[in-house]
């Protein structure tokens, strides 16, 4: 399949590399467009010619065809991560994972926002993310701990023994010590002063 899609790509490349050039030299010369035309009228009357060139037609739609399902199908593929169970195939949607991430790291009191994309190859599954945090904490240890978190649910979560690669972008730092704040201590109701012995 994979040098089928080689050669069909080199045809297809081919195919426009020549009409381009023909445009081109068509503009550059406009009485050669005639002799093209009374080429091609003297050619469409030969049986062995006609029949050729319906031929390279179907052809060509063959080829341009198969070019659009083998795009399509990686842009699918790129779009999901997919493993087998025992009981059938399982594919899992990247934008699926993403939500699951948003809502992971919202929980996090130290990011006000995180927005994640993924993309799943044969090394591994890369996630890039852009953090908008709250002001107060120590920058390369919040990281560190989005990226473990996330590493480590990701890998329960979808099995996967691949490498899993967390990159961060902090976008923004805004002021706040965290979405959740500190709650303060509860009044016991009790307003007099201890006395201690003496």
């Amino acid at each position: 399949m994979k040098i089928f899609s080689v050669i069909a790509i080199f045809i297809y490349t081919l195919l426009f590399s020549i009409i381009g050039a023909t445009l081109i030299a068509l503009s550059l010369r406009t009485e050669s467009l005639d002799v093209i035309v009374n080429t091609v009228n003297s050619l469409s009357h030969t049986d062995n010619v006609r029949l050729g060139m319906a031929l390279t037609g179907l052809l060509l739609i063959f080829i341009n065809i198969s070019i659009a399902r083998i795009s399509l199908g990686k842009m699918r593929r790129l779009k999901t991560i997919a493993f087998d169970n025992p009981y059938g195939r399982v594919t899992v949607s990247l934008a699926a994972i993403e939500d699951y991430i948003k809502k992971l790291t919202n929980k996090m009191p130290e990011i006000k926002e995180l927005r994640s994309s993924i993309s799943a190859n044969k090394k591994g599954v890369e996630v890039a993310a852009r953090a908008i945090l709250y002001s107060g904490g120590n920058i390369p240890e919040i990281t560190e701990k989005i990226q473990n978190a996330i590493r480590i649910k990701l890998q329960e979560m979808l099995g996967l023994e691949e490498t899993v690669t967390i990159k961060i972008d902090v976008a923004k730092i805004v002021h706040g010590e965290s979405k959740f704040p500190v709650k303060a201590p509860e009044d016991t109701g009790f307003k007099g002063e201890i006395e201690y012995g003496k």
